[in-house]
């Protein structure tokens, strides 16, 4: 059998997580996800999602913003 690849791991582990919030336990959360995995009704996602910006970069981008806005009020 193939073996199943990062992004669908990553897709079985946040389903499992998801049934646990929902109230199963974690046995039945882990079937339920696998068999979801197997019968092909468990969404995977084409990209991983993008890693989250460090605050430096989120600030950077928020005064690069600013500026631009400011100059086109100033015109």
């Amino acid at each position: 059998m193939a073996k199943r690849t990062e992004i669908e791991n990553y897709a079985i582990s946040r389903k499992i997580v998801r049934l646990m919030r929902e109230g199963f336990p974690q046995d039945q959360a882990t079937a339920i996800a696998f068999r979801m995995f197997k019968d092909g009704e468990l969404p995977i996602p084409r990209q991983p999602k993008q890693k989250r910006q460090t605050r430096r970069q989120r600030m950077d981008a928020y005064m690069k913003r600013m500026k631009s806005k400011n100059l086109r009020r100033r015109r």
